[in-house]
């Protein structure tokens, strides 16, 4: 395995990072109306920006979900996802750069939840 270099491998953890969301019997129902198409590259969009410093993201990811009924069990199970997507496809310092970031999200968003 490889480290995350470019956007096409941040698009591609993004993309199958979905897949398993929404299949999750969990939490895959808050993911399953979305427009794939758009908001796939979006959100690569973030993480090229958090990985690779590579411009182009505008917005607020925070406030976009800061508008779902999410409960704070959900990002227990949204981090375990992301961790093990990120760990399944990639190894190295932007990996655990995605799996650093990915945890203080979750940390966040949990306690503006509280």
């Amino acid at each position: 395995m490889k480290d995350i270099e470019t956007y096409e491998e941040c698009q591609f953890l993004i993309e199958r990072f979905y897949e398993k969301l929404m299949c999750d019997a969990d939490i895959g129902h808050y993911f399953r109306e979305l427009d794939l198409s758009k908001h796939i590259p979006r959100v690569a969009d973030f993480w090229a920006f958090i990985l690779i410093d590579q411009t182009g993201y505008t917005g607020n990811m925070m406030e976009a979900h800061a508008r779902l009924p999410l409960k704070l069990a959900d990002f227990d199970r949204w981090l375990a996802l992301f961790h093990e997507t990120v760990r399944e496809l990639f190894t190295g310092e932007k990996a655990n750069l995605a799996v650093e970031r990915s945890t203080l999200i979750a940390w966040t968003m949990k306690s503006k939840l509280s």
